[in-house]
């Protein structure tokens, strides 16, 4: 199963590093449009599938230029509250329209697994241990 990730609250995902999903291929072309190639996976479920479904072995997605912005400050350095004030100054965005903006684009590349997100560790919440009837934590 997949391991569930922690949620944030939002000033982890403010000074979060978005970096780019490295089994993809991308390119720019002339008009500044990010060309991304997804690869159909290799695993024994997609080949099962892919002999009951017609998968393709590959897809490509485009994103246009203020889509090629955002991918191209996804190198997991910059963090997205600098993402935001850059938006903002190019595109003449008050700061709110650019942070909503952003965030609602972000999730949908990171539910796609198209870009993670890079957190402190101090950043993520604490985890909760689970007590018995005595109030002592499990495992101790």
């Amino acid at each position: 199963m997949l391991k569930r990730q922690p949620k944030i609250g939002r000033e982890a995902m403010l000074k979060s590093k978005p970096a780019r999903n490295d089994a993809l291929t991308w390119e720019k072309n002339e008009n500044d449009e990010i060309v991304i190639k997804i690869e159909r996976r290799t695993d024994w479920k997609a080949r099962i599938l892919s002999k009951v479904f017609w998968i393709p072995e590959s897809r490509t997605l485009m994103l246009d230029q203020i889509g090629a912005q955002v991918w191209e400050m996804c190198d997991g350095k910059t963090t997205v509250e600098a993402m935001i004030r850059k938006l903002s100054k190019a595109h003449k965005l008050n700061l709110k329209e650019a942070e909503v903006s952003l965030l609602t684009y972000l999730k949908n590349l990171g539910k796609k697994h198209l870009i993670g997100f890079l957190v402190e560790k101090e950043d993520l919440p604490k985890r909760r241990t689970k007590r018995n009837a005595s109030g002592k934590a499990w495992g101790q």
